[in-house]
């Protein structure tokens, strides 16, 4: 098969399993109510805060094996995973898996039954660096979407997505229920793991830049509030260099790096290191990362972020 038949039978695979995604996604309704969390956070008498957002599709709302992780770190450090971090909390809505409240950022909190996303690496390295703050990480994210569409916000032209609109609803009631619980709250980032369903086309993709300015300044609006002082910082991550997957990859990623460079509270991680490659041993998911890649990829988040954290 000549390279090129290879490469289009390769994007059209990608495209259809995405697709399959898509048309199986039946979003919550955007009213609040349908996101009432449960009671499980001590009252914080106005204890300082910190808040930290998180969304995008699959490799954000986590497609990575809690079972390789496991074999990938010592049994030490696999339970300090499981049991989670006393000062980084997580309220998750990872495709149709949610912790319904605030719970202790710790393994198996990802889209498939069984895997994590960021948050995980986020948690050890918030706690490695803040360990007495007192953090809470808002995870919405979706596998299989797109900006194009889906996460479109209202400065965008043409419908607002319904993604965009459970985003803000869902992160929303979160923070209300923070400040019901007499936590002083600020929003110090928002961590940013999207682009692959952008990047099957080359229209989608050229306009991927436009529709991420007009995301990040309507999440700044939405939440300006609850910000820190110097703003919500956004840190956005390229997607894996990978065109049989992500034909277009190179074009979303030049967005990316075009609009970090538009304001000095956004920040990209280059996710260049980071593999696809090696799980399932037998039959490796291209388009997810390998758990110690997902691991890292919350480390640099993290890393990022601390220059904007006060």
């Amino acid at each position: 098969m000549k390279r090129k038949t290879k490469r289009i039978v390769f994007a059209a695979l990608a495209v259809a399993v995405v697709l399959g995604c898509i048309l199986g996604i039946h979003y919550w309704k955007n009213d609040s109510e349908d996101f009432a969390l449960a009671d499980n956070l001590p009252d914080g008498q106005g204890k300082h805060a910190i808040v930290i957002l998180l969304g995008g599709q699959s490799n954000a709302s986590g497609c990575s094996s809690d079972e390789y992780l496991r074999r990938n770190v010592t049994e030490e450090k696999y339970k300090e995973y499981q049991n989670g971090y006393d000062n980084v909390y997580i309220n998750y809505l990872s495709g149709a898996h949610r912790s319904n409240g605030f719970v202790k950022c710790a393994t198996a909190q990802g889209e498939l039954e069984g895997h994590f996303g960021p948050e995980l690496g986020m948690a050890e390295k918030l706690h490695e660096l803040y360990p007495e703050e007192t953090i809470f990480i808002i995870k919405c994210a979706w596998g299989g979407t797109n900006l194009y569409e889906q996460w479109r916000s209202p400065s965008g032209n043409g419908k607002t997505g319904d993604l965009y609109k459970q985003f803000v609803a869902f992160v929303e009631t979160s923070l209300e229920y923070l400040v019901s619980k007499h936590y002083d709250i600020r929003i110090e980032g928002m961590c940013w793991m999207q682009g692959e369903s952008d990047s099957f086309s080359e229209e989608t993709a050229a306009e991927y830049g436009a529709h991420l300015e007009d995301f990040i300044e309507d999440i700044r609006k939405e939440f300006g509030q609850y910000g820190a002082a110097d703003g919500i910082a956004f840190v956005d991550a390229y997607i894996a260099e990978n065109p049989a997957y992500w034909v277009y990859y190179e074009m979303v990623n030049a967005c990316k790096r075009a609009v970090a460079e538009n304001s000095p509270m956004n920040a990209v991680v280059d996710t260049g290191t980071l593999t696809c490659a090696n799980e399932p041993a037998d039959n490796p998911d291209l388009a997810h990362y390998d758990s110690m890649s997902e691991i890292r990829l919350g480390h640099m988040f993290v890393e990022q972020l601390a220059a904007f954290i006060g």
